[in-house]
């Protein structure tokens, strides 16, 4: 693959991978902000976790497939594709007229997500001499940093002063902005690389994912067709490994699985975004439905978050450094477990005491120990996996320790999801859509006062228990951190498999 890219013109693609970049970025937070808002509208909060779900599996399991078609096409082309199907999703998510079809649009739009990022990135990579890519990757690390601070707060207020369709139209224009910045400037020469597009493997992934998923998130509405599920799942998984195992460029690298370290970096990363999405997904409705904090204070608790990430990154490096990999990643997994903890016994408290002497404080306290927890146990577990893999397969590695993390983020909504459901048809079997009536107050009119709070009550019980369960993801996170190698990071080297 070669690029036609006078030095006067990189400016202008690198803006327009910038911009192709924050579109799919930003749609990981905004939307968490205004989902409870969504749901007074739609109803069907029994689904509130497919729309987090749909979206973050369909990207995983399409990005490595569009790695291989943008070699076997174009860079470009590809691109142009993925971002042409991701604002058809944007397009579809805002007419959504119930939940089902904004799960089904949020699939769409992870479908093209899956190629923005990963392309975009290969873009600039191709674009810049190697001096200069040092220079401006820092640049594309804070797009991220920025979408996830600028997401929650750009959530609230469009929710807060503009229709609800908004946070997901307003990508639209950018992403037509790109492609034209991209086809105005960005001229490239495709080299066709010989590749096997393993796309049956792919399908059987997703298929056993989503019945997964299916069996988790529906459980209180399924009944005894889970097992059935349950079984397809496993069954279909079993067929998804012996498929790798004779495919001549398999979805996932075999070196995640027989490296003990790379293998638990993968497990780290699946379990911590799992726990993640307790606060993205679900602590938003706990703030907003339960607590009665507007939606600014709902978007401002996932700021702090945001914040607190990349600051803890840095700060982990400096103690890695001086200390060993283990270190950190117990110094993560001790604030992850606090952070839980707080959220757990805040959701716990009785309602006097939640509502006086909690506030809105409580929810950013707790946002700041989770924040610091996601910041070193991510950062400790990817520079432990990226030096134990070695030069040669520091890229397959890197895009296995990705994709099971958006994996484990489906698979965490799944479970939190689940928890939840099945709280609220334990706790308020009677009442249809108790979010939905606490949220919007076209249908909370006709409750009475006593029954709106007992509403409440049975929601909070039904959130409280879903972040105990998050603290569970915390807590085994521990026991991964024990397979954390004692060593100072430049003392590792590539395959080498320490007991301690």
């Amino acid at each position: 693959m070669s690029i036609d890219l006078a030095p006067e013109r990189r400016p202008f693609v690198f803006a327009a991978c910038v911009a192709a970049i924050f579109t799919a970025a930003v749609e990981s937070t905004i939307v968490a902000t205004a989902m409870p808002t969504i749901t007074s509208e739609l109803g069907g909060f029994s689904l509130l976790g497919w729309v987090f779900a749909a979206y973050l599996l369909t990207q995983a399991v399409t990005i490595p497939i569009y790695g291989r078609l943008a070699d076997l096409y174009g860079r470009k082309r590809i691109l142009f594709i993925g971002l042409g199907i991701f604002m058809l999703g944007s397009l579809l998510c805002g007419l959504a007229p119930n939940m089902l079809a904004l799960v089904i649009a949020r699939g769409v739009q992870g479908i093209g997500a899956g190629a923005i990022l990963p392309i975009s990135f290969t873009i600039v990579g191709d674009a810049y001499p190697a001096r200069e890519r040092v220079k401006v990757q820092p640049y594309l690390a804070g797009i991220f940093a920025g979408s996830s601070i600028i997401g929650p707060v750009l959530g609230a207020f469009i929710v807060e002063n503009f229709d609800w369709a908004l946070i997901f139209w307003f990508n639209i224009p950018i992403g037509i902005l790109a492609i034209v910045m991209l086809s105005t400037f960005l001229r490239e020469h495709p080299r066709p690389v010989e590749h096997t597009i393993d796309t049956f493997g792919a399908l059987t992934l997703t298929l056993a994912i989503s019945s997964l998923l299916l069996a988790l998130l529906q459980a209180d509405q399924l009944g005894w067709w889970v097992l059935p599920l349950l079984a397809a799942s496993g069954a279909l998984a079993y067929l998804f490994v012996n498929l790798e195992r004779r495919s001549i460029e398999p979805l996932l690298s075999p070196i995640l699985w027989r490296n003990r370290i790379i293998l638990n970096s993968i497990v780290s990363s699946f379990l911590i975004g799992s726990a993640l999405m307790g606060m993205t997904a679900f602590l938003p409705t706990f703030l907003q439905g339960v607590m009665g904090q507007s939606v600014s204070t709902a978007g401002l608790t996932l700021v702090v978050l945001s914040f607190c990430w990349p600051l803890s990154s840095t700060i982990s490096a400096r103690i890695m450094l001086r200390t060993t990999y283990r270190v950190t990643a117990f110094i993560g997994c001790s604030f992850l477990t606090v952070g839980a903890l707080i959220f757990s016994i805040m959701a716990g408290t009785p309602e006097s005491f939640r509502l006086a002497a909690l506030g809105g404080w409580w929810p950013m306290v707790g946002a700041v120990f989770f924040g610091f927890g996601m910041g070193f146990t991510n950062s400790t577990q990817h520079i432990a996996m990226q030096e134990a893999s070695g030069a040669k397969s520091r890229g397959a590695a890197t895009s296995g320790f990705a994709f099971m993390r958006m994996v484990g983020a489906a698979f965490g909504t799944a479970v939190l999801g689940g928890v939840l459901n099945l709280s609220l048809t334990f706790r308020l079997p009677d009442i249809e859509e108790p979010v939905q009536i606490l949220m919007d107050p076209a249908n909370s009119a006709a409750f009475t006062t006593q029954q709106l709070h007992d509403l409440g009550l049975g929601v909070g019980d039904a959130l409280d228990n879903v972040f105990w369960a998050m603290l569970v993801f915390a807590l085994l996170g521990f026991l991964v951190a024990r397979n954390t190698p004692a060593i100072k990071p430049g003392n590792l080297a590539p395959d080498e498999n320490p007991a301690h």
